[in-house]
């Protein structure tokens, strides 16, 4: 492991401890650590690295942060996802870059999956998920009216899958380099 890619991990590491305290505690993941997240990410690797290409420097960083962020996107657009969990997702792409994006995306999704299972699970909303999903379905097949479909609102730190799912990327990282 690179001096540099210690010096990101323990950044990033740090950003991830401090996102999921804000995010179960208040609710939000903030922005004084999302956006200095990127800005150190993209100028470590722009000082070590260079312009780069897609495995280095910091195009690898900048198309890896978009790229990760773009897959929370639609659903911040929509409401049903934080704005701070888009950036917090650009930040661990500009930190990990190209390839490892990809395992950090796959790993995230299936740790936010299991999170989103055992929360509804704990909080006894199993029953209540499953009829509102029906409702959905059938107003999608018109058997409903949109306007009788209430879906019920919850939060679930979605900071908790981002950062277990990053460190389970970097945990994989390094255990298959070399």
């Amino acid at each position: 492991m690179t001096p540099v890619q210690i010096s990101l991990w323990t950044v990033l590491g740090v950003a991830l401890v401090i996102s999921v305290v804000t995010d179960v505690l208040r609710q939000r993941i903030l922005d004084i650590v999302t956006y200095p997240l990127m800005v150190i990410a993209l100028g470590v690797r722009l000082a070590a690295e260079g312009l780069g290409d897609l495995e280095r420097g910091l195009l690898s960083g900048l198309v890896s942060g978009v790229g990760l962020a773009a897959v929370l996107l639609p659903g911040a657009l929509r409401g049903k996802m934080g704005w701070g969990d888009v950036k917090l997702m650009g930040g661990v792409g500009a930190v990990l870059g190209f390839p490892a994006v990809l395992a950090a995306g796959a790993f995230i999704s299936l740790a936010g999956a299991f999170q989103a299972v055992v929360t509804i699970i704990w909080k006894g909303e199993v029953w209540d998920t499953l009829s509102a999903a029906g409702r959905r379905w059938a107003v999608r097949a018109r058997l409903l009216r949109e306007d009788t479909v209430r879906a019920p609102q919850r939060h679930i730190p979605y900071g908790v899958a981002i950062a277990l799912g990053t460190f389970w990327a970097m945990w994989w990282q390094q255990a298959n380099s070399g």
